[in-house]
C-alpha cells in the first residue's frame, strides 16, 4: 500500500512539473510574436521566455528587463496582454482608433496596459482606470465625466 502510494505521489509530482511554464528560447516563440517584440519593442531587452503548454494551445510570456511583460497565445503568437511596468505601451502596438479616442478623451494620460480577447480590449491607463473597447476600437462603455 505505502509503495502504491509512493508511485502515485511521484506520478503527480511528475505531472505537476510538466503542467508548470518551461523557460525556452526567444527563437522558440512563433514567428509572428517575435516579429511583433522587434517592431514595437526594439528599444528593449528580452529576459526571460516562458512556455505555458495547454491541452489545446501554447502560452508565451516575455519578459523584459524593465519587468514588463507580453502574453502570446497559439503558434500564431496572437498577442494577449501587454503589461508596462514603466512608460507606456508603444504607440505602434496600440490600434489607431484606441490610440485617437484616449488621447482626445484622456489627454496627459498615458497606455500601460493593452488586454485582447475575443470580444475586444481593455486598456488601462496611468491613473488606474480601465477602459473595455469592442474588436473595432470603439469604447464599449462610457464612463460617467467622459
Amino acid at each position: 500500500m505505502k509503495k502504491m502510494l509512493l508511485t502515485l505521489v511521484c506520478a503527480a509530482t511528475a505531472l505537476g512539473v510538466c503542467a508548470a511554464p518551461q523557460e525556452v528560447g526567444f527563437n522558440k516563440l512563433p514567428k509572428p510574436a517575435r516579429e511583433f517584440i522587434e517592431k514595437n519593442f526594439s528599444i528593449e531587452t528580452v529576459k526571460s521566455v516562458e512556455m505555458d503548454r495547454k491541452s489545446t494551445w501554447d502560452r508565451y510570456t516575455v519578459l523584459f528587463d524593465n519587468g514588463s511583460t507580453i502574453a502570446f497565445e497559439g503558434d500564431k503568437g496572437t498577442w494577449t496582454e501587454i503589461l508596462m511596468k514603466s512608460g507606456s505601451v508603444p504607440a505602434t502596438a496600440v490600434p489607431a482608433k484606441i490610440q485617437a479616442y484616449i488621447a482626445k478623451e484622456y489627454p496627459g494620460e498615458t497606455i500601460t496596459q493593452l488586454t485582447r480577447s475575443q470580444k475586444g480590449y481593455v486598456v488601462g491607463l496611468s491613473d488606474g482606470e480601465t477602459i473595455p473597447f469592442d474588436q473595432n476600437g470603439k469604447p464599449a462603455k462610457m464612463k460617467h465625466g467622459h
